[in-house]
């Protein structure tokens, strides 16, 4: 087992053991920080998806959010390939219990993806997700398994499962890839005003800049791939938590609230992991 997975599995132990009023405020607060940043990012690289399907008028087999979660998913591999950070992991496991913690959250409201629905529903998106993470390399990966519960069943096939979709996007990445010769449009970056209601926005849009993680996302995409016409990546104030991209006029939106709702979920994360560790141990 690696260092990040057996940080991880030490960070379990302590929301398993403590309550979570007694979990040091800094510690949470990198959590927190980790687990927003990391699905603001998931979220750009499948919107960016989108943005290349359709830009390039690239081959789809199945139905395209699929598609959009694998390149988000790759993306974030590939982003961090050169030199991976000991977090890496750490922050794939934290888009796939994005989707563990929005289905409860949905369930809740009456809100749950329905089954003709074009997204997978939430469920099937954590387990697809975290099949991903521990196809891509099973032999060091085994304490994910342990961490998201999913079953040998499924995991079974899962590094075939990524070597599919490392060797679709491999191929998207040969055959569009932008030579150094080809200058395609960049995608620019807009930031929209706040919205009234989002209590401390202002430290908020002011962390999203510090990161400069839109602009990495931006500038990346725009590098890698001739764009035919100019598009823009846009954060903006939608009254939903919500993120699309339009591409009859070729813009990548990301709600304000979107991000806040991240942050209200990644309060629900200790007891998440804790649950889990508690049916590990029956």
């Amino acid at each position: 087992m690696r260092v990040w997975g057996q940080g991880l599995l030490a960070g379990l132990g302590v929301w398993s053991s403590l309550a979570l009023a007694q979990v040091p405020a800094e510690l949470l607060l990198a959590d927190e920080e980790r687990f927003i940043s990391a699905n603001a990012e998931f979220t750009l690289l499948h919107e960016m998806g989108h943005l290349l399907i359709h830009e390039l008028q690239l081959p789809v087999l199945g139905r395209e959010e699929d598609a959009a979660d694998h390149l988000g998913l790759m993306g974030l591999f590939l982003l961090h390939g050169e030199h991976q950070r000991e977090d890496l992991y750490l922050q794939l496991i934290d888009v796939a219990d994005y989707w563990s913690l929005e289905s409860s959250y949905a369930k809740e409201r009456d809100q749950a993806i329905q089954a003709w629905d074009s997204h997978a529903m939430d469920d099937q998106r954590f387990y697809n997700i975290a099949c991903l993470i521990y196809g891509s390399d099973p032999q060091n990966l085994d304490w994910v398994l342990e961490v998201t519960g999913l079953p040998d069943e499924r995991s079974f096939y899962c590094d075939e499962e990524y070597r599919q979709v490392e060797h679709a996007v491999t191929w998207l990445t040969e055959h569009f890839r932008a030579s150094s010769a080809e200058q395609g449009h960049r995608i620019q970056v807009e930031y929209g005003p706040l919205p009234v209601q989002l209590e401390g926005g202002e430290a908020l849009l002011a962390r999203i800049q510090a990161s400069g993680l839109i602009e990495q996302v931006a500038n990346r995409a725009s590098d890698s791939f001739p764009l035919p016409r100019p598009v823009s990546l846009r954060l903006v104030t939608c009254g939903a938590p919500d993120a699309w991209y339009n591409r009859l006029q070729g813009e990548l939106n990301l709600c304000y609230e979107l991000i806040e709702h991240f942050r209200v979920l990644a309060a629900e994360l200790p007891a998440l992991r804790a649950r889990r560790l508690q049916a590990r141990g029956q």
